[in-house]
C-alpha cells in the first residue's frame, strides 16, 4: 500500500508537471474561462438594472462554463495524454518500470478531475457567482466531471495515436455542450437533461435559483450518480482488455 501510494505520488507530480508545461493543454484548459470573461463582458450591458435578467444570465453562463470546462479539460488532460503515452510508448515504459496501469491511470483521473475543479473555480469568479453557494458549485461540478473524466480515459486507451484521439473526443465536445442548447428547445431539453453531464447542468441552475433543497433536484442527482455508477462500472470491465500491451 506505502508503494503504491509512493508511486501515484510521484506519477501526480509528473503529470501535474507535464500539463503545465504543454502550451497546448494549458490553452485549451483556460479557453472555457476566456470564453466566459468575454461572454460576460459582451453581455454585462444588456442585462445591467434588470435583476431577473441577470439572474438568467448568470444561471445560464455559469451552467455552461462548467459543462465546457469538463468536456475540454477531461479531453485534453484525460484523452489525448493517454493517448500521447501510448504513442510515444510511455506506458509501456512505466508499466515495465514496476508502475501498475491501475496507478496510471489513477493519476491522470486525480489530475483531470482537479483540473476541471481549477477552472470551474475561475469560471465562478469570473462571473460573479455568490459566495456563498461557491462550495456546493465546486461539489457539483467535480461530481459531474468524474463520468467524463472516465470516459476520457477509456478513449484515451483506444486511441492510437494523438490524432485518432482529437477525432474521438469532438463527440465527448459535443454531448458535454448539449444540455446548454435544451433552453432553444423544450423537446431536446427532456433528452439532453439525462446525459452524462445533464444532471449537473440543472443542479448548477437549480443552486443558483435557490431550489436546490427541493424535489426538482432529486432527478438530476439521481442521472449524475447513476452515470458515475455506469461509467465506472465500465471503466473497471474494459480498462484491464484496453490497457493490455499487444
Amino acid at each position: 500500500m506505502e508503494a503504491t501510494m509512493r508511486k501515484t505520488g510521484a506519477l501526480l507530480t509528473k503529470d501535474l508537471r507535464d500539463l503545465v508545461k504543454n502550451p497546448s493543454t494549458l490553452v485549451c484548459c483556460l479557453m472555457p474561462v476566456a470564453f466566459i470573461a468575454f461572454f460576460t463582458y459582451m453581455m454585462s450591458d444588456n442585462v445591467n438594472g434588470n435583476p431577473e435578467a441577470q439572474a438568467e444570465f448568470l444561471s445560464f453562463i455559469l451552467s455552461f462554463g462548467f459543462c465546457m470546462s469538463t468536456g475540454m479539460a477531461s479531453m485534453m488532460t484525460a484523452t489525448s495524454a493517454i493517448a500521447e503515452e501510448r504513442e510515444k510508448h510511455t506506458l509501456r515504459t512505466l508499466m515495465l518500470a514496476n508502475v501498475s496501469s491501475g496507478e496510471i491511470l489513477l493519476s491522470r483521473g486525480i489530475v483531470s478531475i482537479v483540473a476541471i475543479a481549477v477552472i470551474n473555480l475561475l469560471c465562478y469568479l469570473v462571473v460573479g457567482g455568490p459566495m456563498e453557494s461557491l462550495a456546493m458549485a465546486m461539489i457539483i461540478g467535480t461530481a459531474g466531471s468524474i463520468p467524463f473524466v472516465l470516459i476520457g480515459l477509456l478513449v484515451g486507451l483506444v486511441a492510437r495515436d494523438q490524432m485518432t484521439a482529437g477525432v474521438y473526443s469532438v463527440p465527448i465536445l459535443i454531448v458535454a455542450l448539449a444540455p446548454a442548447f435544451g433552453m432553444y428547445s423544450e423537446g431536446l431539453a427532456q433528452v439532453v437533461r439525462f446525459f452524462p453531464i445533464g444532471g449537473m447542468y440543472e443542479l448548477v441552475n437549480l443552486l443558483l435559483a435557490g431550489d436546490l433543497y427541493t424535489t426538482e433536484a432529486i432527478v438530476p442527482i439521481v442521472v449524475t450518480l447513476a452515470w458515475i455508477a455506469v461509467t465506472a462500472v465500465a471503466f473497471v470491465l474494459l480498462f484491464k482488455r484496453l490497457t493490455r500491451d499487444n
